[in-house]
């Protein structure tokens, strides 16, 4: 089937509603003048056949009758009058009565003793309107009718027929013509939406729709255009600021190893000296390889190619597991990891990917605390969620920053974050994590204070394991793991 534009179909569907209503109109109207214009003939006749009844009934003598009648009746320039007896002999007729009449109108029915109407065809070709009514004469009952012939009538409705038939499709053609208008205007602030957002490009998402009437349904759609390329604005900018900062990120590494490299080409090293480049160029390529796997797992995110199977995944190992394999990391710092789980709650969840949101923000905590310092972490049921607090005491987080930190490439401070090998996206990873888990993260930081990571899970299952939950708070599952003294 043929799919017309919108204007035509706008333009089809008016000028066929107006065709109808005027059928309708027209179908209406031939009837009810026809019938107006026989009530009008009805009233005249009526008149007249009083007259004719009254001197019918004033006669005394048959002479008298017939006199009055010649005199008053037998010229007329419109109505027509014929006098029978109860044996249908005519006995008075007007001088344009014809004997076709006279012996039609004799063979229908005049027993009436009220006004009768109808219409009579005599001749195959001539119409009469017809009143009847029974009157008593000098010598007996008598029949007096009033006719008039329906030409005029008829001519009236012709005329009004062939002025349908003129207008009808005058009428069509002008409800084309005004609909496609009609379709038209309406249309137009669509057509400029069309055209507006034929001409946005990537480098032109600053451009919007102009909304000339919010309120109606067009601009309605405008705004609705607007508000998406506004989104597609932010998310192509965060695209550009994402490749931008990953070029940065991944060039530093590769300038170091090229360098490292060029270094040790030069001339001939001491074997001292080639242990420390290879060094060097072993922890360039780690950490190129991590922000490699890093970049990786965000675009997979991104584009929903990272499918987690979900099952059930006790909190707490998970938790533990992570900070036992942080000790080393902390030794080395010189941070002190404290494990306080007694949750025993269980989440529908990925262990692995869980597993990476507590590393994730352990291991920032444990990379930017001072030394000498704790780093805790604690799970507690709230409700029907269990929170996990990563809580450490080191410098904290000014409060203009804290809204950026899950921000990819992100970094408070990038010289320091340089020197501790991070690459501003465990953070965004994390969260990503966690949304994808139908779970919360909060952050919140005091200069001098520290910094608490907060994140929250529904719970698979509400109900705590037998005897746990009498007494959580005395029998909660405690680590400390002995980095360093306390």
């Amino acid at each position: 089937m043929l799919k017309l534009p919108i204007r035509w179909r706008l333009t089809f569907w008016y000028a066929a509603a107006l065709s109808l209503i005027l059928l309708v109109f027209c179908g209406l109207l031939l009837p009810l003048s026809y019938h107006q214009l026989l009530a009008r003939l009805d009233s005249q006749l009526h008149e007249e056949l009083q007259e004719i009844f009254l001197e019918s009934q004033i006669a005394r003598t048959p002479e008298e009758l017939n006199f009055s009648l010649q005199a008053r009746f037998r010229q007329h320039e419109t109505f027509d009058f014929i006098v029978y007896e109860p044996s249908q002999a005519v006995i008075f007729a007007s001088s344009n009565v014809t004997r076709e009449v006279i012996d039609e109108l004799s063979s229908t029915p005049s027993n009436q003793s009220s006004e009768t109407y109808g219409t009579f065809r005599v001749m195959e070709d001539r119409y009469y309107r017809v009143s009847s009514r029974t009157a008593d004469g000098p010598n007996g009952k008598l029949i007096v009718r009033v006719l008039t012939p329906l030409d005029p009538v008829i001519a009236d409705i012709q005329t009004l027929l062939a002025l349908m038939a003129a207008l009808l499709p005058l009428g069509l053609v002008l409800a084309l013509l005004g609909g496609y208008f009609l379709a038209v205007r309406a249309l137009a602030p669509v057509q400029h939406i069309v055209g507006v957002a034929d001409s946005i490009t990537i480098s032109q998402l600053d451009r919007r729709i102009e909304v000339t009437n919010p309120h109606d349904e067009l601009g309605h759609l405008a705004g609705t255009l607007n508000r998406l390329i506004a989104r597609l604005e932010v998310a192509v900018d965060e695209i550009r600021r994402f490749t931008a900062d990953a070029s940065h990120e991944l060039r530093t590494p590769l300038a170091i190893l090229r360098s490292e490299a060029e270094f040790a080409l030069r001339k001939s090293r001491t074997a001292e000296e080639y242990e420390s480049t290879l060094r060097v160029v072993v922890d360039e390529a780690t950490r190129l390889g991590t922000l490699a796997d890093q970049l990786l797992t965000l675009s997979r995110q991104d584009a929903g190619l990272d499918a987690m199977r979900f099952e059930p995944v006790e909190i707490d190992p998970v938790i533990l597991d992570v900070v036992e394999s942080l000790t080393s990391l902390g030794e080395s710092r010189g941070v002190h990891l404290k494990a306080n789980c007694g949750s025993h709650a269980v989440v529908s969840g990925n262990d692995i990917r869980l597993s990476q949101v507590f590393f994730n923000i352990l291991e920032n905590a444990i990379k930017y605390s001072a030394s000498g310092t704790m780093v805790e972490v604690e799970s507690a049921n709230v409700g029907d969620q269990v929170q996990v607090v990563i809580r450490d005491h080191g410098p904290g987080i000014p409060a203009e920053h804290l809204s950026h930190v899950f921000e990819r490439f992100y970094r408070v401070d990038p010289s320091r974050n340089r020197a501790v090998g991070g690459s501003g996206l465990g953070l965004s990873i994390a969260k990503s994590i966690v949304s994808a888990h139908g779970g919360v993260i909060q952050i919140k930081s005091e200069i001098g204070e520290g910094t608490e990571v907060t994140i929250s899970f529904s719970r698979h299952d509400a109900r705590s394991k037998p005897g746990v939950d009498a007494e959580q708070n005395g029998n909660a599952r405690q680590v400390s793991l002995p980095n360093t003294p306390t």
